[in-house]
Order: C-alpha cells, then structure tokens, then sequence
C-alpha cells in the first residue's frame, strides 16, 4: 500500500515538474539576463505575419578595363580616377542575353527554394514570372528573414583563389557537400563550415595544401604563400596550410570559440548560410532585391487571445465538473490531462513542428479527445463495477475507433507539402500517440475505483 502510495505521488510529482518545464520554461543565467533553453516554437506565416520580397533580374554593369594589349586589368587607373595611358574600359552587363532564359530563370527559383530549405525555413513561398525572370518570395517574419532574404541575392560562386595571382585553384564544380559543424574543446566550443570535395577536388586539395604553407627563405624569413576563399567575389578568409589535407575535407572556424548557447546558435546559423551557398549550385542569373515589405498576419492577435481564452474558460467549467462529481479521481484527472497537454507542447517544440493558425483545429481535436477519455474512465472508476484493468481495457476498447482514425489521419497529412495541412497531421500524430501512452500509464497509477473492486 505503501509503494502504490509513493508510485502516485512521485508520478504527480513528474507531471508538476513537465508542466513547469512546458508552461512556464526552464531559465538560466547567460551573460547577466536569464534565458531560457527551451526551443522557441515554430510559427506559421498566418500567426507571425509574413515577409514578402522581390527580386529582378540585375541590370547592373561592371567596369571591365583592358590595358594597351587588351588583357583584363585591375589597376589600370591613375590617382584621380582617370585611365592610364593606352588603357580602356568597358561597362558589361552583369546578365548577358544569353543567360536570360526561362530554365535559367526556372533554375534561379529551385536554388533559392533549396537554400531557403536549408536555413531550416520550412514555410515559404516561392514564384516566378517566366517572362521577366522576376522572383517573389514570401517566408514568416521572424529573426531570421533578413538574412535570409539577403542569401537570397548571392549567385553563390565559390572559388579558393591564389591570393597574389588571382588563379582560380577550386571552385564549385569540386565540391561534394558543405555543411555547419561544431566541437567542443578545453575552452569552449568552435563552429566549423565543413567542405567535403569530389574525387577531383581532393586531389586538388591536396596539391594546394603542399604548395599554400609557410616557408623559409634562405635568409631564414617567414615566407607564406596564401590563398583566397571567395563566395561572389568576396573574400572570407585569407590563410595558408600547416599540413597537407589528403582525406579531400576543409574545415574553416567561423568566428572565436563560443562559450553560451546564443553566440553557438549565431555562428551555426552563419555557417549554415554559407553551406547552403556553396552546396546548392550557382545562379546563372544575378539578382538583385526590388521591394522588401512586411504583411501582417490574417488574424489579429486580440481574435487568438479571445480564442485562448474561450478555450481556458471551457476547461475550467470541464474541470470544475470532474472536481464535484469525482472528487479525488477529479482532481487526479486534472492534473493528468494538464500533464498531456504539457508534453505534446513540448514534443511540439522538439519536433520543431510548424505552429499554422489551423493547427489549433488538430490541438482542440487532442483536447476534446483526451477530456473525452478521462471522463468516460472517470465514469467506469465511480461506478466500481470492475476492476481497474478492466476499466482501462475497455475505455481504449470504447475510443480505439476514434482514436486510430484521427491517428492515421496524422500520419497520412503529415507528408502534405502544403504546410498548414502537415502540421496539422503532425500535431495529430504526436498528439494521439502521446495520449494512448501517456493516459494508460497516469489512469494505471493515479486513479481508483471508488467502490468495492472486484
């Protein structure tokens, strides 16, 4: 009697503390403010509201300047900005004629849809209008849309060059898959942008990290020969090696060693836009941004306080009932079905489960279907006619064909690719698993039957 005892109270316990965890956080101490761990949940772009940029097809120029034999030069003009004698120029279009077609255009639109994808936006919208090349896409507003946005114009060229001569060493073409990674060392933790090369970029690779070192000369000089890692020309690092790299991976650190969790989110987030650059292929048309505006969500946040507290107010009057009619089981009930609730919130957050505005139809089905469940056992448990196993066979016996439909309904929208219709199917899926495991456990340990047990 005594275990049965401790059993439910350490269970109670349990659920109090999931509760806390899910409702109110878990914070701690990081750079002088509290913050909490948890992850942030995921909000569609009908509850945060909606970002909607538009990009056309570059019209600008570069100036090109050719010296007295007609080779491209990069210092061909004098202090006040004038041509050196015998020196030319030339403004040439960024997009030629011959790259603007509609598969380039076709082309453009898959990239961004990947890179997008590969920021982790699992929300957007991406059109084309095949006759102008014009891009419009439209992804939730949140901490993460101006950069994402800004990844959006690259052409993604990326090119490792000699830093004196400008020779292209590796570019695009050598690289199998580049990628965000981190380890932890004595001192904290280091962010790595990760570049595996193809078979014949590791044998690249491997020339240039036996010919980019640092040597001597015969004077006994440090003499260093580097190279440029680029992305559209621009350079992120300038380095040599200190070993040669046969196994074809490069391993670059972004940023100092990080020592919270903010700062490692940051430069992971860094690595993964320039992985996704390098990963996804090149843009054979240059972009630029046109418009970039912010479109509020269709439903105001008042409607959704009001909706929150329609529903707050049915629970307490649902649970008000279960306290005077059940007593002890009541009470016992209530803290079971805010332990549920509890945990699906936070495997939703886990599961990084895209929160739309009609996801709220699948939350309320779980909720209806759980209060369902606990009021048809809390039945069975007064009137004491059977004994518990019995009464927790039969209520699962009684809701199995409501339950497993609602079930396999989760599990077949889940693969939708319109994501309103796939977070609903998530949210049911983890919804009715967790409750069919989670209520046979807290109705096994917490309740009684409130008669003679036969």
């Amino acid at each position: 009697m005594k275990n049965i005892k401790l059993e439910k109270i350490l269970t109670i316990l349990i659920i109090i503390a999931i509760c806390l965890i899910s409702f109110v956080g878990i914070f701690v101490m990081e750079q002088g403010r509290m913050k909490s761990i948890l992850p942030e949940y995921s909000l569609g772009m009908n509850l945060t509201g909606a970002r909607v940029a538009k990009f056309k097809v570059s019209e600008k120029t570069n100036e090109i300047i050719y010296n007295a034999e007609g080779n491209v030069v990069t210092d061909g003009k004098n202090e006040d900005g004038s041509l050196k004698e015998g020196f030319t120029k030339e403004n040439k279009p960024v997009n030629s004629e011959e790259v603007l077609n509609e598969t380039n255009y076709q082309m453009a639109k898959i990239i961004m849809e990947k890179r997008l994808k590969d920021m982790g936006i699992s929300e957007y919208n991406v059109k084309l209008n095949s006759n102008t090349g014009e891009i419009v896409a439209e992804i939730p507003e949140n901490e993460q849309t101006d950069e994402a946005i800004a990844s959006l114009t690259y052409v993604g060229k990326f090119e490792i060059k000699d830093s004196e001569t400008n020779e292209i060493l590796i570019d695009n073409k050598d690289v199998k898959h580049a990628s965000a990674v981190y380890g932890s060392t004595q001192t904290g933790t280091t962010v790595f942008l990760k570049i595996e090369f193809n078979q014949e970029g590791t044998k690249k690779l491997e020339e240039m990290t036996k010919t980019y070192i640092s040597t001597t000369d015969e004077e006994g000089n440090a003499v260093t020969k580097n190279i440029s890692i680029e992305i559209d020309g621009d350079s992120m690092i300038k380095t040599y090696f200190g070993e040669t790299i046969s196994n074809g991976i490069l391993q670059l650190s972004i940023g100092n060693v990080v020592t919270s969790n903010e700062e490692l989110s940051t430069y992971i987030e860094q690595a993964a836009r320039i992985a996704s650059l390098i990963d996804n292929g090149i843009m054979k048309v240059q972009y630029e941004l046109q418009e970039n505006n912010y479109i509020s969500a269709p439903i105001e946040k008042e409607t959704i306080q009001a909706i929150v507290i329609t529903i707050f107010a049915v629970l307490v009057i649902g649970f008000a009932y279960w306290i005077v009619r059940y007593h002890i089981n009541g009470i016992l009930a209530i803290i079971s079905y805010l332990g549920l609730m509890a945990t699906v919130l936070l495997v939703i957050r886990y599961a990084n489960v895209t929160i739309a505005l009609e996801t709220i139809v699948s939350i309320i089905s779980i909720m209806v279907a759980n209060y369902a469940v606990l009021q048809y056992a809390l039945n069975r448990f007064k009137k004491g006619k059977e004994n518990k196993k019995e009464i927790i066979k039969q209520t699962y016996q009684h809701y199995a064909s409501i339950l497993c439909p609602l079930l396999i309904a989760g599990v077949v929208t889940t693969f939708f690719r319109w994501l309103p219709i796939s977070s609903i199917g998530m949210v049911l899926f983890w919804g009715i698993a967790i409750l069919a495991i989670y209520n046979y456990i807290t109705m096994k340990i917490l309740f009684d039957v409130q008669e003679v047990e036969k």
